[in-house]
């Protein structure tokens, strides 16, 4: 490229007009990137060519050895000659690595000082006042991508896009005139209107984000600008920092079945004020493993449903999915799945907890899972105890009632009536089915009270308080239909989880 040509055609017809601009910019020591958006540059590819060049090019057309920008801009602090600093891309590039993300695809922002939204605007005044032209610069952002851009291409090899999994935000800071634009507060009608919070012992200003500041400019008068603050902006001695560089991974989802075998472990950890009720749980016995592989913060488990911590979940499993948060490895092979699986099921808990069907899925498919909430149905195994001896002609009552699908009318179980909403729900019995248990067999005594209930439902449904009948608030319940005065749940199992997941690929 011929950076000379290039820069004529930029200045067109009104050529000494614009060197003019440069002139006065540089005297305020101004950057030659800064020069270009005070021109409204708008080629990209301009701004990346380097400081120096960019002084060669100028200095043929301004007939002056200015060529050299051995200070820190008045307009951008540095940040556009950042880029080109070999301490500023060996610091993003170990930052990044530090974190060792597995991806090329990045969805690049970036966030400069606030600082420079009033530096721009006070040193368009300065040339409206010296030079009588008004000019609308270029904002800062745009080039500063594009020379970040190409740094993570040509440094790391990186693919900047915006549909990018890995979401890179390149901050900016300038602490010396990180307050600067405050004198805004101090206008006659002040649209900058500021609050201070304390929080943790560190004062935090509220109320001056870049849209109100950018309105606040606008509606400042020329004459308020130049008596509350100075006009150009005053230099600095000390350039604009990387403050951070954050990383967010799209987030990663998987899905599968577990089969809890034990009547001791919770769904997920369950504690109440920091002390633990159940000692393991499914989520933390299948998800740290995957969490390690994954290197990601965290991970969220969602389930179809749940069941207690006393409750076995058998058959095929209980269907769930995890979010994975930030993970620096976002994809793994089936086979790689498959053995995390086998690892999962040969792991101390194994007696306890199972996993089967892991796999990788689209984000959108988790929608199931809460759709299903409300259609899908469940199969349970239940031993209850029976106030009155079990007899045939009880079993006959029960099974007669179970053979066709009823409706049951459920008030809020008595036992969850503190965090859930004081409602009746209708639920619906599919199955229903009641018979003594294997070992029972003619024998007299409390064995007779005994019974195994199998039953179909609709999710949702209350077994305990249905078996019970929740001191009258689950009509009908189990006890009415086998006309006895009471019954009992003492041990429950889920059978079946009736829901086509994974979802097929």
């Amino acid at each position: 490229m011929d950076v000379s040509k290039e820069i004529q055609s930029l200045l067109g017809a009104n050529a000494e007009e614009s060197l003019s601009i440069v002139r006065k910019l540089r005297e305020v020591h101004c950057c030659f990137r800064c020069c270009l958006r005070f021109l409204s540059c708008r080629p990209l590819k301009l701004y990346a060519v380097p400081e120096q060049d960019l002084g060669a090019a100028f200095a043929k057309l301004l007939d002056s050895q200015d060529q050299a920008s051995d200070f820190v801009c008045t307009a951008c602090l540095g940040c556009l000659s950042a880029p080109d600093n070999t301490e500023f891309s060996d610091d993003l590039q170990q930052r990044f690595e530090r974190e060792g993300y597995q991806t090329k695809q990045v969805n690049l922002s970036c966030t400069l000082p606030i600082s420079m939204l009033s530096r721009d605007h006070l040193l368009a005044l300065y040339l409206r006042d010296t030079l009588k032209i008004k000019v609308a610069p270029r904002e800062p952002k745009e080039p500063f991508k594009h020379l970040i851009s190409k740094l993570l291409r040509n440094k790391l090899g990186l693919n900047i896009n915006t549909e990018g999994s890995l979401r890179m935000t390149v901050v900016m800071a300038h602490e010396p005139t990180a307050t600067e634009h405050m004198f805004l507060t101090q206008a006659k009608n002040p649209v900058l209107k500021v609050r201070k919070k304390q929080r943790k012992g560190k004062i935090t200003i509220l109320g001056d984000s870049r849209s109100t500041v950018a309105e606040a400019l606008n509606a400042l008068s020329d004459d308020e600008a130049r008596s509350l603050t100075s006009v150009p902006p005053s230099q600095q001695t000390t350039t604009a920092t990387l403050a951070s560089l954050d990383l967010m991974h799209d987030s990663v989802y998987l899905a599968g079945r577990y089969i809890k075998l034990s009547r001791e472990f919770s769904q997920t950890p369950w504690s109440i004020k920091g002390k633990k009720l159940a000692e393991n749980s499914v989520s933390e016995s299948i998800c740290e493993l995957i969490k390690t592989q994954h290197r990601c913060d965290g991970y969220k488990f969602v389930s179809a449903g749940r069941e207690d911590a006393n409750v076995r979940m058998l058959g095929t499993g209980r269907p769930f999915y995890l979010e994975l948060i930030n993970p620096r490895v976002a994809k793994f092979t089936q086979e790689e799945y498959d053995t995390m699986q086998n690892t999962i099921n040969s792991s101390d808990t194994k007696d306890a907890v199972q996993l089967r069907d892991l796999t990788n899925i689209n984000p959108k498919d988790t929608k199931i899972i809460k759709e299903g909430e409300q259609f899908k149905r469940k199969t349970y195994r239940a031993l209850v105890w029976m106030s009155d001896p079990v007899t045939q002609e009880m079993m006959d009552k029960v099974n007669a009632a179970g053979k066709e699908p009823f409706k049951i009318q459920q008030n809020t179980p008595a036992r969850v009536f503190q965090r859930r909403a004081g409602i009746i729900r209708e639920k619906e019995i599919h199955y229903l089915h009641i018979a003594r248990p294997a070992r029972a067999g003619d024998s007299a005594g409390l064995e007779k009270h005994f019974a195994v209930v199998t039953m179909n439902t609709q999710a949702g449904t209350y077994i305990k308080e249905f078996v019970h009948g929740d001191l009258g608030r689950t009509q009908p319940n189990l006890a009415s239909l086998a006309g006895t005065q009471g019954a009992d749940l003492i041990e429950l199992d889920v059978m079946e989880v009736d829901l086509a997941w994974p979802p097929k690929k």
